[in-house]
């Protein structure tokens, strides 16, 4: 097993939500990444796979070229999947992913050691609790009610407004996004897309028949379009954001 550098602290220097890279194809590729000091005054960086198309499973030397160019070396880059996904199916899984002498991957897993180094938190996705010690690499995952009320508030951040600007007196003469605007058009369609597409199957799942009526066949009926609909939409903006990256390749 390649061995992990030792954190210096149990906090990350840096937490991303929505950090991004090149991928060999050329995409915009988004991970979750957090990054520790370690010491040998290098580095540890995890990034969290989002489930974004090919995500990390394709990428790993474009990620770890990525965190070079950002952090400097030494840098130990680990790739995490979380559960429920693919290559994850039940327990998160971390892989370190060193470079050999021609620059490929050749990726180890390292879960065991991440986990003991780094402690329960860092498995799942923000929001989900961290599982008891006895099960420590299988996050407790939060109902859909939790799932639907975090998507609710954070639509409602995106488009809220707040009061940037006051007059002596105290009357507002200027607003501003409640949210820092921190995503350039390309990363806002990249995520947003899969998103849009999520949503559309689980509005799709709703049950709307519940006692085999004509009426409420008719109600799957309108509901399957809405679901339809939807998905065309995602596809629609992952065309813009694709168009925006190429436009942006050409002008350098």
């Amino acid at each position: 097993m390649h061995a992990l550098p030792t954190p210096t602290r149990l906090s990350p220097i840096r937490d991303d939500h929505a950090w991004h890279f090149r991928s060999i194809s050329g995409y915009r590729t988004h991970v979750r990444l957090r990054v520790w000091p370690t010491s040998d005054g290098g580095h540890l960086a995890v990034a969290t796979d989002l489930d974004l198309g090919a995500g990390l499973i394709n990428s790993a030397e474009s990620l770890v070229r990525a965190c070079v160019r950002e952090f400097g070396e030494p840098v130990t880059v680990v790739r995490h999947f979380p559960p429920y996904g693919l290559p994850a199916p039940d327990r998160d899984s971390f892989e370190v992913l060193p470079l050999d002498e021609k620059g490929t991957a050749r990726p180890k897993q390292c879960t065991e050691e991440i986990l003991k180094l780094l402690g329960a938190s860092v498995v799942g996705f923000p929001g989900d609790a961290p599982p008891g010690p006895a099960d420590a690499d299988a996050p407790l995952v939060p109902p859909q009610s939790v799932q639907v009320a975090r998507l609710v508030a954070a639509s409602l951040r995106l488009t809220q407004r707040r009061t940037i600007e006051r007059r002596p007196a105290g009357i507002p003469t200027k607003s501003g996004p409640a949210a820092e605007r921190d995503l350039d058009p390309i990363s806002q369609l990249r995520l947003t897309a899969p998103v849009l597409n999520h949503l559309s199957h689980f509005i799709g799942e709703i049950v709307v028949d519940r006692d085999g009526t004509a009426a409420g066949a008719e109600r799957e009926k309108r509901l399957a379009k809405v679901s339809e609909a939807l998905q065309k939409q995602a596809w629609e903006l992952s065309q813009l954001c694709d168009e925006l990256s190429s436009e942006e390749d050409e002008q350098g």
